[in-house]
Formats: C-alpha cells, structure tokens, sequence
C-alpha cells in the first residue's frame, strides 16, 4: 500500500486532489459564515485533543513542543505546520472580522487581570536569562504563540459556546478512549492513567451539566456521565477518585454560593479550595494507608514528598527568575541536566521527568516571584468566577469555578500548569473570557463587523 502511495503518478494525483478540496473548501468557507464557525470549532477541539496529550498513532508529532524541542527531526516540524497552517489558511476569511478587536481585547484583559500579563512577561525575562537562551527562549515564544490562540478563543466565544467546546472534546476524548485505550489500567488516549481519569472527571460533570442543559436527551447524558466515572474507576487513579468528589462536591456548594454577596461568596469559595487542598495533601502524606487500603491502587505518590523538599532545594538556587521555560528539565544535555541533582537514594537511581506538581515546576521555571504573581492572576480569577456565578443564570454560570477548581486540584500531584498542556489552555481562555465579561466587553463589540460570537 504505502509503495502505491508513494508512486509518483498516485502521489501527484493526491496533491492535486488535495489542492482541489482545499481550494473549494477555501470559497465556501470565505461565503459561509456558518462553514467558516463550524471549521474553527473543529480546529478548536482538535488542537485541544492534541495539546491535551492523545497519544493515537502518529497525533503526538502535532503537539506544539515538536516546533522547540531539541532534536526534532525536520520530518516532524513539517508534520506538524501540516497540521495547523491548512485550518489557518481555510479560517483567514473569518479571521478579517474576528480579529479586527483583537488587541482591545489584550488591552482588557491588561486592566482586568494584570498579573496575568505580569506572569507571562516574567516567563518571556526567565527563558532569556537561562543557562540556555537559546532553547528557553524559543520555547517560550512558542508557548505564547499558543497562549495568544486561546486568549482568541475566550475572546470570541462566550460562557456557553465555551462550554459547548469543552462537552464535544470530552465526548470525543471518552468515546475514542474507549475504543483504543482499554488496558489493565485504563489511560484511555493519554499517555498516564492520572491524565486520562481526570479527563473523564471533568467529562462526568460536564455531561451531567449538559443533561440539566437539555432535558429533552437528559438519560443520553446521564449514561454518558456514568461511562465517565466508568473510566474514571477503570483508571485505577486515586487521585482521579479524589478530585471526583471534590467537583461532586463543588455542584452541591455552588447552589450555596449563588445565595451570597460576591465578598462573602468569595471567602466561602476559598474555604472550599482550602478543604480540597487540605484533603490531598493529607492523601499524599498518608499514601501507603489511604491509597493502598481505602481506595485500591497501586502506591504512586510514594516518594512525591522527598522529590518535592528537592525541587524547593533547586528553586532556592535561582529564586528571583528560576531556570526559564523548559529550562529545568533537559535530559538532552546529559551531565549539565539540572535535574540531574534530583536522582535520590529514594528512588534508587530512577530520574523523575517533572516535579508531579505544577506549582513548583512554575517555581522551577520563574522563581517564587513569578509564582506568587501567578497565584494573585488565579485569585483574581477566582474572583471573577464568583461574580460570573452569581451574576448569571443556567448550568453554564458553573463553569469558570468548576474548571479552575479542576486545574487548582489537578496540579497539586500532578504538573500540567506550567507548559502547553489542557490545564494551561483552560486557564487562558477562562482568564480571557471572565476579564470580558468583567469588563462588560462583549465579544461582538463595535470593532467586528459581523457577530462571530457564539
């Protein structure tokens, strides 16, 4: 098959065929305004199963760090600009209006969470004044090329149309995890059992929301809620069972917070943070009993506790601007790796490749600076989201403080925080979209020619 392929008369036909979709699907989308949504919702959801970690065949090479990372073979950057220059091109039509507030929009967001920016200069200054310019810097431009995308996406669609890209990438992320990643402990298309069961947390939430949503299909949805806590179970994830209860939880005390002034609905809110926090850290201190015992998994937060006094170690060494992005981990640069300090008598030899926590891998790569300013843009946010809830009506007034809790909970034992991944481009859309909001900036504002919003 692949010999025919490669014939060059097959191939050639292939191209111009190719050629001739991509040209007629290029005029109907730059006439049809709902051609032109629909290509970009798919292109949203299937930039975020990539960035998210699907691990299906050759879908990995699409991930954004094959643009930085040491060694990539040409092959697999030009695989990758495969992926996103032909949606870029088909979307250039819709992006002549949808793009014309863009910079209002930044401008919004400066006023509205300015720590938010803050974070992101520190990460720009950390990556240049690395022991590896060169590599930090690059990636870091790369991570704010990606930030910026989805700063798009929070600009352009609203609380609703948010939520509606987050059911469609975790139906898809359940159902394509039960047809190809059913093991002895489920990691569905991930790569890590932990990522796949707190992926189909959020996915038992959100389509229990999506059944308040939509009475008329409400038994589809709660079936499907229940094949996510399925998998969930299926993980074989402590944490997994942990973080859904806690957003279990959450859905309860939120009927409680909408009755509350924003200040003392607030206060609440970081009470309920505090008990979540509270209750994985006591798991993570008595792992061997709680986990081993109560909730029957095998030991995997055992030695978490001796890696993270040694990241603390580390971070004391370049408090002020930390190591830069991508600057801590370098396995590629052999004996002159500074992770190489963290192989401890504890693990007998095995070498961790991040902190399992994203919080101190922020620390690593900014210092305690950079990530005292990003825990103040995650305050405010928090803030916000409690306006938003009782400011608004419907299942989706939820969702901002049910995804920060989930990005909150997540990165407590495992990173995911701190570089292109599913919790950082939640938390830029929700940052964008909940300063708009805060602002009382629409998304079709007098910048857009055509209301583009969904």
């Amino acid at each position: 098959m692949k010999q025919l392929i490669l014939h060059p008369l097959v191939f050639t036909l292939i191209i111009l065929v190719s050629i001739v979709y991509f040209v007629i699907s290029y005029q109907l989308i730059s006439h049809n305004l709902k051609w032109a949504k629909t290509i970009e919702k798919i292109f949203i959801v299937s930039s975020m199963l990539i960035i998210g970690g699907m691990t299906i065949s050759f879908t990995g090479r699409f991930h954004p760090q094959a643009f930085y990372m040491p060694g990539e073979q040409l092959s697999y950057i030009i695989m990758a600009l495969s992926f996103y220059t032909p949606f870029f091109v088909l979307l250039l039509p819709r992006f002549r209006y949808t793009l014309s507030s863009y910079i209002a929009v930044l401008i919004a967001i400066l006023k509205a969470n300015p720590f938010f920016c803050i974070f992101l200069l520190f990460r720009l200054i950390s990556s240049i004044l690395s022991k590896t310019p060169e590599h930090t810097f690059k990636a870091t431009i790369i991570l704010l090329i990606v930030t910026a995308c989805f700063i798009y996406v929070g600009k352009q669609y609203r609380m609703k149309g948010l939520f509606d890209l987050l059911l469609w990438y975790h139906v898809v992320a359940l159902l394509l995890s039960l047809f190809f990643g059913r093991e002895a402990n489920w990691k569905g298309i991930y790569i890590h059992k932990n990522v796949f069961g707190f992926t189909m947390d959020l996915a038992a939430v959100l389509l229990y929301l999506q059944s308040v949503r939509v009475p008329r299909y409400k038994g589809l949805f709660w079936a499907l809620s229940a094949l996510a806590i399925f998998c969930t179970l299926q993980s074989n994830s402590g944490m997994a069972k942990v973080l859904l209860i806690i957003l279990m939880f959450l859905l309860v005390f939120i009927r409680f917070l909408r009755q509350l002034p924003p200040r003392l609905a607030f206060a609440s809110m970081g009470i309920f943070l505090a008990i979540g926090i509270s209750l994985v850290i006591l798991i993570s201190e008595n792992a061997e009993y709680l986990i081993v015992e109560k909730l029957g998994k095998d030991m995997t937060l055992t030695g978490r506790t001796y890696l993270w006094r040694e990241i603390i170690k580390a971070v004391n060494k370049h408090p002020l601007f930390g190591y830069g992005y991508e600057g801590f981990w370098q396995f590629w640069r052999g004996i002159d790796n500074p992770a190489l300090m963290l192989r401890l008598p504890e693990f007998h030899g095995f070498m961790p490749e991040e902190s399992h926590n994203g919080y101190l891998d922020i620390a690593l790569e900014v210092g305690w600076i950079g990530l005292a300013i990003f825990i103040i843009s995650l305050l405010i946010n928090i803030y916000y989201g409690v306006l938003h809830l009782t400011r608004s009506q419907g299942p989706e007034s939820v969702l901002p403080l049910l995804i920060l809790t989930y990005i909150i909970m997540t990165n407590l034992t495992e990173s995911g925080i701190n570089y292109i991944s599913m919790p950082w481009i939640l938390y830029v859309f929700m940052t964008s979209r909940l300063s708009l909001n805060t602002l009382g900036k629409a998304s079709n504002n007098s910048h857009i020619k055509k209301p583009y919003y969904s």
